[in-house]
């Protein structure tokens, strides 16, 4: 199925608003520097689930919080380190990006803000309040789903510690704006596609089923020439593509397990249950060939592997 629901007009930042930051006395230590910081750590932990592998828990009080809920993943190498780049929304609060050196089994929590000047030209951060249900890790950026607004950009470079607080501020942003007569795409997810060729992302709908929930897969390099699917799935949560292969979660409330479906568009196999209550994105780690999640649900969060080896599709 093809079509143009949306088109991604590029909307450049100002670098020189995070200068400013530093001149104010900010300090910028880019993802380097985080990562050399204690941190918190994470802990081995059951997961529940047939697909599910090798979890953790964060500390007990990100397990249990009851504001902060975990949304989107990816995975990415730094110096060597492995990296896991988590998301979290706090309604009508911001977002956070936790990142995981998996090596060292510690995490490091980190604001996104957007700098903003003002008639004197004193630069501060207002926090980003969007659901972030995916992110994509692309070399030294992070690419952060915003519903109804497209992408969200961050350069890691630009990591800042300002007042005692970690904080990665926006560097610019692809804005949707949704096609005459379409109602306009919702970036509930997004993930990076792992297949040859240039980088490519792949965008998804959460829905109830009332009506069908698409997939949109596009490059951000060059002319952005949009492939739209209707998977034919509802309360969809993730999508992640490795080699022509779709692998997508689909949640069933707080009690009852997720579904791991694996195929591709008309053509999927529904493995029920496979995962634990509150399944949400996905992200592929072509070095383990793992694919790996996180549940939501206070108390059970979870981020875990899917070993597709294990899996029957």
């Amino acid at each position: 199925m093809t079509g143009t629901p949306f088109q991604l007009e590029f909307e450049a930042g100002d670098d020189a608003l995070v200068d400013e930051l530093v001149a104010q006395g900010a300090r910028r230590i880019g993802i380097g520097g985080l990562l050399t910081q204690r941190g918190r750590r994470i802990w081995r932990a059951w997961t529940r689930g047939s697909a599910a592998r090798h979890g953790f828990r964060w500390s007990l009080r990100d397990t249990f919080d009851g504001t902060w809920w975990p949304q989107g993943i990816d995975v990415a190498e730094h110096e060597g380190r492995r990296v896991l780049a988590v998301s979290w929304f706090r309604r009508d609060h911001g977002v956070r990006v936790s990142f995981v050196d998996l090596s060292r089994r510690r995490y490091h929590h980190v604001l996104l803000a957007e700098p903003v000047q003002d008639a004197d030209g004193r630069v501060s951060l207002d926090p980003i309040v969007i659901h972030a249900g995916g992110i994509a890790w692309l070399e030294n950026r992070i690419l952060v789903a915003d519903t109804f607004g497209g992408l969200r950009e961050f350069r890691l470079d630009d990591l800042l510690t300002v007042d005692g607080e970690t904080v990665l501020p926006q560097g610019s942003r692809f804005h949707a704006r949704k096609a005459p007569g379409d109602r306009g795409m919702r970036f509930s997810f997004v993930s990076l596609e792992h297949t040859d060729g240039a980088p490519r992302l792949v965008a998804g709908e959460y829905g109830d089923g009332s009506r069908p929930d698409r997939a949109a897969r596009f490059s951000l390099e060059g002319e952005i020439d949009v492939e739209l699917h209707e998977p034919g799935l509802y309360r969809m949560q993730g999508i992640v593509i490795v080699d022509g292969v779709w692998y997508v979660t689909t949640s069933n409330g707080e009690r009852r397990p997720g579904d791991l479906w694996i195929g591709t568009p008309g053509a999927f196999v529904r493995h029920r249950h496979a995962l634990p209550p509150g399944p949400e994105d996905l992200a592929y780690d072509r070095s383990a060939n793992r694919i790996w999640s996180l549940s939501e649900w206070p108390g059970r969060r979870r981020v875990f592997q899917i070993d597709p080896s294990l899996v029957d599709r």
